[in-house]
């Protein structure tokens, strides 16, 4: 039994005489252990029912002692039902230590039996349930990474975690929806490529990494935005524009004229190089210039359609190189043709073959007699330019008899 500090008992006549009030005491088996109470518990409800005992049946009084236990239980002082008044989180209170009371209509108030803690003290657990989803870690995501990066490379690590206990607290990753250039590690968060990558297609790749908690009744998912930013390598040759190259000029084009214009870009878009023109091939005697930088073509010199060197026109080979931060040449290069015709001008007079022509003939020749007389007139010039109308020329008849004659 438990004794009120006023109460006695003496022996008399052989038997046990008491008197006084007799303390009740709690009877219930978390006295012993602990009381389990779920975290997402609802506000309101009863999380248990204190019992005790009292030996002089008086009737008890329940109650809770202490601040913050009065803040989270509330105790029906009658029955001794216990009511949870405010919500509980297990990830910011995993347990409390709760000092409950109980006393007789005698004022005794109760105390637990000599096995257990110290008078109506429970250690309140707080089961844990998956109410938290998974959360990542130093956002924003971003990596920057260059377009040669080899297959199978990691490139970069996401970090989500679950305060919950158990299979809620555990955190598999992927990606939403997957990529056909990128794979996560499932269970460490690890990026790593696999496929080639290519600048001048792709600059950039935004990823949806999902984390996941494995609970097996209501799994928790949060999702996080990866930005992969792809950097320019030089890994392009450079290709002319405008093409194809073909152009006319006229023979009596005077030197400096531009031909055309040159032009070549640096296929590689994200640093892009300058661009060095030069000429390969075809330059005879040198009669064109081509500008280093700027990729203009002129004439260097003056041009005669009817110089054998140029009749048949050009075909130059022209070279475009990319140039290095110092301006000197890379290995990058790229060639083309270019075709230029020499347009003709009637700048020659008709020419004949001799200077002078002489010839006998006998007063007896008849009309229509073939003379012995050979007369060629050529003109250099093309097409039109050989078409020669003869000039006036009428039969004269000098005052010495011989006769001279213009032979159309």
């Amino acid at each position: 039994e438990i004794l009120n500090p006023g109460y006695s008992c003496q022996l008399l006549w052989g038997t046990s005489w008491c008197q006084g009030n007799r303390l009740p005491y709690f009877t219930n088996y978390f006295f012993d252990t602990y009381l389990l109470i779920n975290e997402d518990t609802p506000v309101g409800s009863s999380v248990t029912q204190l019992l005790a005992r009292d030996l002089d049946n008086d009737p008890l009084v329940f109650g809770v002692v202490g601040e913050e236990a009065s803040r989270f239980f509330a105790v029906e002082s009658l029955t001794g039902v216990v009511w949870l008044r405010q919500p509980l989180d297990r990830e910011t209170k995993s347990e409390f230590t709760v000092e409950f009371s109980v006393s007789d209509s005698q004022g005794g108030r109760g105390v637990t039996p000599k096995t257990q803690p110290p008078a109506g003290t429970v250690n309140i657990q707080v089961g844990d349930v998956n109410d938290n989803a998974p959360t990542f870690h130093n956002q924003p995501y971003s990596v920057r990474i260059p377009e040669n990066t080899p297959v199978g490379t990691p490139i970069f690590i996401v970090n989500a975690t679950d305060p919950d206990q158990g299979a809620g607290g555990s955190v598999l990753y992927s990606f939403q929806p997957p990529s056909e250039f990128f794979a996560i590690d499932s269970g460490r968060g690890i990026v790593t490529v696999t496929r080639e990558l290519d600048y001048e297609v792709t600059q950039a790749y935004q990823l949806q990494v999902n984390a996941t908690d494995q609970d097996k009744n209501k799994p928790l998912s949060t999702l996080a935005n990866l930005a992969i930013i792809i950097t320019d390598v030089q890994d392009m040759d450079p290709i002319f524009i405008n093409l194809p190259y073909s152009t006319n000029i006229y023979e009596n084009s005077p030197p400096g004229t531009t031909v055309r214009m040159i032009t070549a870009i640096d296929q590689d878009k994200g640093r892009p190089r300058g661009i060095g023109y030069t000429i390969v091939s075809g330059n005879t005697n040198s009669i064109f210039a081509l500008d280093y930088i700027s990729g203009a073509l002129t004439l260097n010199g003056p041009l005669d359609r009817e110089n054998p060197f140029y009749s048949n026109g050009f075909i130059l080979t022209v070279k475009a190189t990319e140039l290095n931060d110092d301006r000197t040449p890379s290995d990058a290069t790229v060639t083309t043709t270019f075709n230029i015709l020499v347009i003709d001008l009637n700048d020659n007079a008709p020419e004949f073959n001799s200077s002078e022509y002489s010839v006998a003939i006998t007063e007896l020749a008849q009309v229509g007699f073939a003379l012995p007389l050979f007369i060629q007139v050529q003109d250099k010039d093309e097409l039109m330019g050989n078409k020669t109308s003869p000039p006036p020329c009428p039969n004269l008849q000098n005052p010495g008899g011989s006769i001279k004659m213009c032979i159309f």
